[in-house]
């Protein structure tokens, strides 16, 4: 064999041991964070089912904390990112006491250790469950959300919850998809209790906490690896001032989904769940957003 022949099968041995160790690798990462167990306990919640309270719940859970975006209007499912040629397709399961829901599977206990520490009842971390966004969640509140789950109408639907690619297990791998939430999280972090009202500094901090999950904790936004293409990176939300907004134009966001500019937003930004929230809360929002200090865009 000459010398060139040599040096070929060389590079091309050397090339499949790295794709090979590199798949075994990516493939091992997501195995060993998707199946750890996390032995961690649900923080306590006194649940009411009374009519006041599961008006709230749905309130919360159709326009401010986006449990319709992943799960659907009728907490049945549905797929939030379908990209099987990019990082894979990705739904939020039944919730629901129907044939293929986790409703029949699920206590108080389960619902709360969900929401708040990102583990499901089999004590997996859950895919994509943006429970670093609740940690917020006022005791009251998360009572309501789980009074509201547990009482919506059977739905007879089948999910697959992940199927990444191998693209969405490297991004996961890597950390430029943040595929497993309840890494995040703080296991022991006690619930606030008492929920903010008025159009108050404390209640548009609170409100915000619906923003964060897109435009990140600081509300600086910037690109993440879950924007869908064509879709501008989330905007910087303590740069409203200098983008030109009036409250007007900033409430009109939500209500019509135009920028101030009048073009239409993208449909990544789910201003018709957000417009469901009141004038008074978004009205905090916009007081709360407008007196952060502006900072740089994230990278």
């Amino acid at each position: 064999m000459s010398t060139r022949a040599k040096l070929a099968f060389g590079i091309v041995g050397a090339l499949t041991a790295l794709v090979v160790g590199a798949w075994g690798w990516v493939s091992h990462s997501w195995n060993s964070r998707r199946y750890r167990s996390w032995e961690v306990s649900a923080p306590p919640v006194e649940v009411r089912y009374d009519a006041a309270t599961i008006a709230r719940g749905e309130h919360l859970a159709l326009h401010m904390l986006g449990c319709a975006e992943c799960h659907g209007d009728d907490f049945g499912g549905r797929t939030f990112i379908d990209d099987p040629s990019g990082i894979g397709v990705f739904s939020g399961c039944n919730l629901t006491r129907g044939e293929g829901g986790r409703g029949p599977y699920l206590g108080e206990e389960d619902w709360a250790r969900a929401v708040i520490r990102g583990v499901g009842d089999s004590h997996h971390a859950l895919v994509i469950m943006p429970s670093p966004d609740y940690q917020d969640l006022a005791a009251e509140d998360l009572a309501a959300v789980i009074a509201y789950g547990r009482t919506r109408p059977d739905v007879d639907r089948t999910i697959r919850v992940a199927e990444p690619t191998f693209l969405g297990k490297l991004l996961t791998a890597v950390g430029a998809l943040p595929t497993f939430p309840a890494e995040e999280n703080d296991m022991d972090h006690a619930l606030r209790h008492g929920v903010p009202t008025g159009r108050t500094l404390e209640q548009g901090a609170y409100v915000a906490n619906a923003c964060i999950g897109c435009h990140r904790h600081d509300l600086v936004g910037g690109p993440f690896a879950a924007t869908p293409a064509g879709c501008p990176a989330p905007a910087n939300l303590t740069r409203l001032d200098e983008d030109g907004y009036t409250e007007a134009e900033f409430m009109r966001l939500f209500r019509e989904g135009r920028a101030h500019d009048g073009h239409e937003l993208h449909t990544f930004m789910p201003w018709e769940v957000l417009g469901g929230m009141t004038d008074e809360e978004l009205g905090a929002l916009w007081d709360y957003l407008r007196q952060l200090p502006p900072q740089p865009t994230g990278r």
